[in-house]
């Protein structure tokens, strides 16, 4: 097949899913990644059917099962306006004013136990429902699942009971089995604003949400990002045969931080764990991709045969090779540096008198000469310059795949994201060829 030939979508049967994994006001970069991504994937006759999110991406998820009726210009239209009309106080109450001295209080009485006295979050996100319920038609997000426009919506929060990741499903899609002892538990529901925003309560920031519904599983949920942040396994798990991913720092190899050893700050910290949480799992979820794809190259390896009889016995489906589009920014750093930027643009020096909340969480983050400070404040910065960045920088980064990947779809990550997967080089006629020397007798 030539490079440029496009496959017609007979050719190329199954699901399709989009995976969107959370990162507070870096939803927005994923908003401008499908605005390229989607209409591309419509023009070829293909479209996603099962949308899994955690935090953010939980929010972007369920507006895409809302809109999933419309066509992909549509879908895109509304979901840049949304993003557009974005404010911090959208999100959160001003954490500076009346409601400070109150606040402070609160988190002294509860860390010196006093009794009746909690602060289960520093931030007020009220106004988050509100906004919520402006961005995704709860109305249409059901009347699509009912109605089999997508096959399911899946949104994924850490239950503070079990201390383990709970996938909220809508839709009409084989619901994969939840076996004791299995870390990921799933369960069908209609969704609401209160599994979304569970999944979205950043712990320690913003209070847990109370899930009600369903029932057996009724209890206070946070950010699925601190159990399970690339939702990559329930897009499989819900019969995706083809993934779309969005990521927020360049996946594949890491390369460590330069310069001298200094004394740590709690921003340095803090960033480290955030890169756990959101970068670590990403890279984690790919690179068991690839190796899969790689493995059922060799259908008659001892590997896969083993594979088959080990999921067999457990009652499980057999492996299947997955196609997948990856978006993420090139350099590491890149959406933190352009957070700083517009920090130091709009809220720096006498400009953050009018909008104290930003400079305050600012020196909360590290003050002015820590890299930690904007990789944080690219999760909170609730700005409208910064989200038209974003959307821009996510729509050249889902240009770029496409540039490099005429057919839209990948298998093997090795040429993008130097991913060692153990592949030996083929030869002209596509034949695996042995490697010389004494490799040959390991």
């Amino acid at each position: 097949m030539a490079s440029g030939e496009r496959t017609a979508p007979s050719e190329r049967p199954g699901r399709v899913a989009v995976v969107l994994p959370g990162g507070g006001a870096r939803g927005a970069y994923e908003v401008g990644a499908l605005s390229v991504l989607l209409p591309e994937l419509e023009r070829r006759g293909e479209r996603p059917t099962i949308f899994c999110g955690t935090s953010v991406g939980a929010i972007n998820a369920a507006f895409l099962g809302s809109v999933a009726h419309l066509s992909a210009a549509e879908q895109i239209e509304q979901g840049l306006a949304h993003w557009t009309a974005i404010g911090k106080g959208d999100v959160i109450r001003p954490i500076v004013g009346p409601g400070l001295p109150r606040t402070l209080l609160r988190l002294l009485g509860d860390l010196l136990h006093v009794p009746g006295v909690r602060l289960a979050g520093v931030m007020d996100p009220r106004p988050l429902r509100r906004t919520l319920n402006r961005i995704v038609d709860w109305e249409a997000l059901a009347r699509n699942g009912r109605d089999g426009t997508y096959d399911a919506v899946c949104v994924v929060a850490t239950s503070l009971a079990r201390s383990g990741p709970m996938a909220f499903v809508q839709g009409s899609a084989r619901m994969p089995e939840s076996r004791p002892g299995d870390d990921l538990r799933y369960v069908r529901t209609e969704l609401t604003s209160q599994h979304v925003r569970a999944s979205a309560a950043i712990p320690l920031l913003f209070a847990p949400v109370r899930v009600d519904e369903p029932r057996e599983v009724a209890d206070f949920y946070v950010d699925g990002a601190t159990r399970l942040n690339t939702p990559l396994s329930p897009a499989m798990n819900l019969g995706a045969d083809r993934v779309v991913v969005v990521g927020f720092e360049p996946l594949g190899r890491r390369a460590g931080r330069e310069g001298p050893p200094r004394v740590p700050r709690i921003s340095d910290v803090v960033s480290n764990i955030v890169d756990g949480l959101l970068v670590d799992q990403i890279n984690d979820d790919l690179h068991n991709l690839v190796t899969l794809n790689e493995m059922l190259d060799r259908p008659r390896s001892h590997a896969v045969r083993a594979s088959r009889r080990l999921r067999s016995a457990r009652g499980r489906p057999a492996y299947r090779r997955i196609e997948y589009a990856l978006v993420s920014p090139q350099r590491r750093g890149e959406l933190g540096e352009l957070a700083s930027e517009v920090f130091d643009r709009r809220y720096g020096g006498w400009r953050g008198l009018l909008h104290p909340d930003f400079p305050l969480l600012s020196r909360l983050l590290g003050g002015d000469q820590t890299r930690a400070r904007g990789e944080l404040l690219s999760f909170l910065l609730f700005d409208d310059l910064y989200f038209d960045l974003l959307l821009e920088a996510g729509k050249r980064d889902a240009q770029a795949w496409l540039d490099r990947h005429p057919d839209f779809w990948c298998s093997e990550a090795g040429h993008d994201f130097e991913f060692d997967t153990g592949r030996r080089p083929r030869d002209a006629d596509g034949a695996e060829s042995e490697p010389a020397g004494d490799a040959v007798a390991a």
